[in-house]
């Protein structure tokens, strides 16, 4: 996300792609105020869960080629910037309107960790990337099948999170962006990638019962421990079995993303997703916790008041996606670039 703030020249399917997955990011974590109590929501939590982050990791070093190469290091320094400023703000409005929020600089859970994930993944790319990819990606994916054994590596550096998403920025960073381009022409495979993705659709929301106990995998976080007593026999094969089952819903969605939409504004909003991930999850706070939107929209709905999380979710992908919110968090992550011009 943090590298829309940088101008590329690129197919306009990028940008509409990120502005899909923000909008779903938000509409997932609108979700999970009802996660807990209300099947479809589970169900579409864990849909939206299983590409989401893996998609917008993987565009972050599908785009960081020249950032890696070049060990751009006033680009990279960005990312922390934005990280620091995002701790602040989050601890900001929780100690205004929660009250005493814990505070650690070097330990992160809520969404801050992804500006230092970026930050930490384009530093491991640097060090990694005069290796062969065949040598890079099977050890990366091996790794995060171990750390899942390691119940202390979880929130300290986000580390759980940058070491189980590293291969998807490393098959970012390793894919010539024009070939995939190319690949995702193939009406044939847009038309499978399509099928394949209902099929995953009404299977995630026809068995979400049966598969919901596996969301701990899809936040990159957890240790297999949480999945229960059959976590230490077979967590590395759940492990496995995640990577190959998100890279092919990633890689159908990826396909199934259009060049152009007659909607001209998308493709700019997408270039803008930074602010919407920044400020988010504060209004979905404002509109739930502490306004107690939930008992108030099943007042006015008595039946199916879950799903004005879709009308929500899309006015505040728009609303954040505004310039004014852009710029602010531009001006920050180019304080590297304002210093270095200043010299």
């Amino acid at each position: 996300m943090a590298d829309s703030l940088i101008k590329r020249e690129r197919s306009s399917k990028w940008d509409i792609l990120k502005f899909v997955m923000i909008f779903l990011v938000v509409l997932g974590h609108a979700a999970d105020y009802y996660t807990a109590d209300t099947e479809s929501m589970k169900a579409l939590f864990f849909f939206i869960y299983t590409f989401h982050m893996p998609v917008f990791i993987f565009v972050s070093g599908l785009f960081a080629k020249r950032t890696v190469n070049e060990k751009r290091k006033d680009k990279i320094a960005g990312y922390l910037i934005l990280y620091l400023v995002f701790k602040i703000f989050d601890f900001g409005y929780k100690a205004i309107f929660v009250g005493a929020p814990k505070f650690s600089l070097l330990s992160e859970s809520a969404a801050p960790w992804f500006m230092l994930a970026l930050f930490e993944l384009a530093v491991i790319t640097i060090i990694v990337k005069d290796f062969s990819p065949k040598f890079v990606l099977p050890i990366s994916i091996a790794l995060a099948c171990i750390i899942g054994y390691d119940p202390e590596i979880r929130d300290f550096l986000a580390l759980s999170r940058v070491i189980i998403y590293f291969p998807f920025y490393y098959i970012g960073y390793i894919t010539d962006l024009k070939k995939l381009e190319e690949f995702c022409r193939k009406k044939a495979l847009k038309i499978g990638s399509a099928a394949f993705l209902i099929a995953y659709a009404v299977i995630v929301f026809v068995f979400s019962d049966k598969m919901y106990w596996l969301r701990p995998l899809l936040t990159g976080r957890n240790p297999f421990s949480v999945l229960g007593p059959v976590s230490w026999e077979y967590g590395f094969l759940f492990r496995l079995g995640y990577y190959v089952i998100v890279a092919a819903v990633c890689l159908a969605i990826i396909v199934i993303t259009p060049d152009k939409t007659p909607f001209g504004i998308i493709p700019k909003l997408g270039q803008r997703t930074l602010s919407v991930y920044f400020f988010h999850n504060f209004a979905l706070f404002i509109i739930y916790p502490y306004l107690g939107g939930r008992a108030f929209f099943e007042s006015i709905f008595p039946v199916g008041a879950e799903w004005i999380i879709i009308p929500i979710s899309i006015i505040i992908t728009l609303v954040f996606s505004l310039k004014p919110f852009n710029d602010f968090l531009s001006f920050f992550s180019t304080l590297p670039y304002s210093s270095k011009t200043k010299k």
